[in-house]
């Protein structure tokens, strides 16, 4: 007898294995067949949820990108942490989630814009939380730049280049973060 599923955790059923099968086997070599097969499902089911691959995986990030977005709110919410805890504590989750969704950020030629377009939206999600804790940390004077969001925002994007290049290094990326916010050197704590 055929399980119905509700539509909404249907798709979220496909979206959650086809992540799994992405670090698993790779994007690029991850069919909808080999989902479908993971899932018991026919084929044509999971095109009924997604017209092509594309649109699968743009929803694969966008779920990726809501937990990121999660987890920084709790950050920002946990009063336990002050304004350089919090910051580090950002940047953590940022860098954890490079290094346990490899897979989401290998680029490839086939998905130079995929590894873009999943930077531009975990930096909008900075902007918006970690902006917020910048600008409260400028007032308070723990922060020397004329312009801490904007610098916030090519911090986001360099890193996630340098990181992508090899450079992965924490003590790197907190001299580099601290320089330039103008924050005083070993007062952000980076996790190796």
């Amino acid at each position: 007898m055929r399980i119905s599923k509700d539509p909404e955790e249907r798709k979220q059923e496909i979206i959650e294995m086809a992540m799994v099968l992405f670090e698993e086997k790779g994007i690029q070599k991850t069919s909808m067949s080999d989902i479908a097969k993971k899932l018991n499902v026919a084929k044509g089911l999971i095109y009924y949820y997604f017209r092509s691959k594309e649109e699968l995986i743009s929803y694969v990030i966008e779920s990726f990108s809501m937990v990121v977005d999660e987890e920084i709110g709790k950050i920002m919410k946990n009063e336990g942490l002050d304004f350089y805890g919090k910051l580090g504590a950002i940047l953590n989750l940022f860098f954890s989630a490079i290094r346990e969704h490899p897979s989401l950020m290998n680029i490839t030629p086939g998905n130079s814009g995929m590894f873009e377009y999943i930077k531009t939206r975990l930096s909008e999600i900075a902007i918006t939380h970690a902006g917020v804790l910048i600008e409260e940390g400028k007032k308070a004077g723990f922060i020397e730049n004329k312009y801490p969001g904007y610098m916030l925002k090519i911090l986001i994007s360099g890193i996630a280049d340098l990181y992508m290049e090899g450079v992965t290094d924490p003590s790197i990326h907190r001299v580099l973060i601290e320089e330039a916010l103008g924050i005083p050197e070993g007062k952000i704590v980076l996790k190796a």
